[in-house]
């Protein structure tokens, strides 16, 4: 059946009937109930301890601060910074977990979700996938944990997604402060820099904020110590941090880290480790760097340098040194062209030499292949044993397309989304939606609008339409 006419049903959200007060409901309102108590007690009791206290001698300004600041700071931000800041770093997980039932800024839908991320982060029992919604908290716990297995593409690839959300797709301001704090600091403990960076763009606060100061200087920026220290003395873990920032601070330049202070190799050979190297750390690799070691490995590998190593290998008595040699060059042409197809950047119109068209068309087949496979993965989506994984899935495909797109032009990707690509994702799409409802529907959402982005570009008018409405129907759902 083709996708062309579906869409998600409209009345989805009210296809079953409630009778009465439903659980979620209930518990919406004992929680009102319980913040009612609690803070006309908290704010009695502060009224009458001060009021006892001052016999009327204070001033407007202590009046107000005593008065209102007060009080608002201890309902608006009391909850959460006890839940991040003391119960969750000491192992209370009940206790943080009740703190942010307190917390004003957290919805009631998000608390298993949040949940989950707290045992990810403390590293205690798996979070059970398969119960939870997708949202960004949950995109956040699995993002942890693919930090904490090296799985960095994955977990970079999760960090890309929050950072291109489309707009009304939910990304709370608890979890841009302390859900990426996690991840922060899970790359800055491995020292790895770079990763930091990336992490600490989908995030706030002042922790991050220092924590991206630091991956910035370590990489090479010029950071003066002054902002340095700023930055330290207003952000928490001051004492954690501290042995860290001091080193920095007395550098003569903060920026020159030992990292940045050694330059590219200049043999070819150690360029070429290092860009691999680089590529397996899933660091961001430019598509000039991989052109210019291509135009440095030409002199190595053309015919005038196999035969030069063929007579050698004759020379030492080495059988077969001819298709030894062309052996050779077909493993550096096939790491070049999978380091292109890796590679973040267009590619030239104008090649500065022959070689570049057949790497680049390698490249291409390359991410085509890998396109289609990473479709194949997201059709077996209807047996994935939860929505994250599906997400997931749907993640590494748009990455590979997105890739796709830069190195294989609009005229090949717009026939290939109209031979097997739009339906399968469409189909994707819906049967996710259909299947699990509103635990599924943030994700849905980035997943239509995204289709509609892609299928704008392939100029696919129909299906710009659909993708368009039925991300606002998902958008209804998850709101």
């Amino acid at each position: 059946m083709t996708t062309l006419g579906a869409a998600l049903p409209v009345g989805a959200r009210a296809s079953s009937p409630r009778r009465g007060l439903s659980r979620a409901g209930l518990l919406a309102a004992l929680r009102l109930l319980v913040w009612t108590v609690v803070w006309g007690t908290v704010l009695r009791n502060i009224g009458a301890s001060v009021g006892a206290w001052a016999q009327g001698s204070l001033g407007p300004g202590p009046t107000i601060l005593i008065g209102v600041v007060v009080p608002a700071w201890l309902f608006l931000v009391f909850p959460s910074w006890f839940a991040f800041r003391i119960a969750a770093p000491y192992g209370m997980r009940r206790l943080a977990a009740a703190a942010c039932w307190m917390s004003p800024f957290v919805r009631m839908r998000e608390l298993p979700s949040i949940g989950a991320f707290l045992d990810v982060a403390g590293d205690r029992r798996a979070p059970a996938w398969d119960e939870l919604p997708v949202d960004a908290w949950t995109a956040l716990a699995a993002a942890v944990q693919a930090d904490r297995r090296r799985s960095l593409a994955q977990a970079g690839r999760i960090a890309d997604a929050l950072a291109h959300l489309p707009a009304g797709a939910r990304f709370p301001l608890l979890a841009r402060v302390h859900g990426v704090e996690g991840l922060v600091a899970a790359a800055v403990t491995r020292r790895d820099w770079a990763a930091a960076s990336r992490y600490a763009r989908i995030g706030q606060g002042r922790l991050v904020h220092l924590l991206a100061l630091v991956a910035r200087s370590i990489a090479g920026e010029a950071v003066l110590a002054r902002p340095l220290w700023v930055r330290w003395l207003v952000a928490p873990m001051r004492r954690t941090t501290f042995p860290l920032v001091r080193a920095l601070a007395r550098r003569s330049s903060v920026g020159a880290a030992p990292e940045a202070q050694h330059g590219v190799p200049a043999a070819v050979h150690a360029r070429h480790v290092a860009l691999l190297a680089a590529a397996a750390r899933n660091q961001e690799i430019r598509t000039e760097e991989v052109l210019a070691l291509a135009a440095a490995w030409q002199g190595e590998i053309d015919d005038a340098a196999l035969a030069r190593l063929h007579g050698r290998a004759m020379e030492l008595g080495v059988r077969d040194g001819a298709a030894r040699a062309l052996a050779l060059r077909e493993r550096v042409v096939d790491d070049l062209a999978l380091l292109l197809a890796r590679a973040d950047g267009e590619l030239p119109r104008a090649p500065a030499h022959p070689s570049v068209d057949a790497l680049a068309s390698r490249a291409r087949e390359q991410q085509i292949a890998r396109l289609l496979a990473a479709l194949a993965q997201l059709d077996g989506a209807g047996a994935a044993p939860h929505p994250l994984e599906a997400w997931q899935r749907w993640l590494a495909l748009r990455s590979v397309w997105e890739r796709a797109e830069q190195l294989a032009g609009r005229p090949a990707l717009a026939a290939l989304w109209r031979a097997s690509v739009r339906d399968a994702l469409w189909s994707s799409c819906c049967a996710l939606s259909h299947r699990h409802g509103a635990r599924a529907a943030w994700a849905v959402h980035g997943m239509f609008d995204w289709l509609a982005d892609r299928a704008e570009y392939v100029g696919d008018m129909v299906a710009v339409l659909a993708n368009r409405e039925n991300a606002r129907i998902a958008l209804a759902t998850a709101a």
